[in-house]
């Protein structure tokens, strides 16, 4: 409660909107095993020069190739919010992976969503809300056609920095003013939190969920803190340049290394 209360007075000294009051824990099941859910920065024709860039980017023909490559083994692609919907309502999570892109890359509108809406899959879109209207970054306006084309829209902080070196004041202020700048200017609910180079400490999983975060994702179980929950799920990081034979043998890893988590 102590930090709810400091979390408030830091919005209103910022004259950030407060955000949604806690809402009582979802009707989840007790424990779960999630389905691979895949991690995504950007789809574009263009090779970066730099180094980091040329990681993060694959081609438009690739992640066809990875669509194609589920669709014909019955494998949907869903959102995490359509992940959240399966586990309050309890359908089966079997023949399903979750699509996430992070950072909000301008080219994730010109070229993922194409393909998402070509496949009838969705994904969700983890964005820096500092970042929106930027150059080479997606804007408010963009965000709202996707939006309004069935995707998933959630917050990946106000900047990309790393919320393990913060203090709960910084973090709470990270968290806080991108989920409520989202929930206000996009009317979306904002379910799910991607935490900034999948980094995180305990205070970071309670502001979470103080919050009204239902799911939050990380990168690989390194930074897991045990037991691990819904607010640390793992993810499998999509390789530029991957062939079928990898994209297929990285989801039969993720399916064999399945973790338990807890509600």
């Amino acid at each position: 409660m102590r930090r709810l209360a400091l979390l408030l007075l830091i919005l209103l000294a910022t004259g950030a909107a407060v955000p949604r009051a806690p809402q009582p824990a979802p009707t989840f099941p007790p424990a779960f095993v999630p389905p691979p859910i895949l991690m995504y920065h950007r789809i574009d024709v263009d090779r970066p020069a730099d180094r980091v860039g040329r990681q993060l980017t694959i081609s438009p023909e690739q992640f066809t190739a990875e669509l194609e490559y589920l669709h014909e083994r019955g494998i949907a692609g869903i959102s995490m919010e359509q992940l959240r919907e399966r586990l309050e309502s309890g359908a089966p999570l079997d023949h399903v992976v979750v699509l996430t892109f992070d950072d909000g890359y301008a080219d994730q509108y010109a070229y993922a969503l194409p393909i998402l809406r070509q496949f009838g899959d969705s994904a969700t879109f983890y964005v820096i809300t500092g970042a929106l209207d930027k150059p080479r970054h997606l804007t408010w306006e963009q965000l709202a056609r996707m939006q309004a084309f069935g995707e998933d829209i959630d917050a990946h902080g106000v900047a990309h920095d790393d919320l393990s070196h913060m203090s709960t004041r910084q973090q709470a202020m990270q968290i806080g003013m991108s989920v409520e700048a989202l929930r206000r200017r996009l009317h979306v609910p904002v379910t799910s939190y991607c935490y900034p180079s999948g980094r995180f400490n305990r205070a970071t999983l309670q502001l979470v969920r103080e919050a009204g975060v239902d799911l939050a994702v990380t990168t690989d179980p390194v930074n897991v803190i045990a037991p691990e929950d819904r607010y640390e799920l793992t993810r499998v990081r999509v390789r530029r340049d991957w062939k079928t034979v990898d994209f297929a043998a990285a989801l039969v890893r993720a399916l064999q290394k399945a973790r338990i988590v807890e509600r």
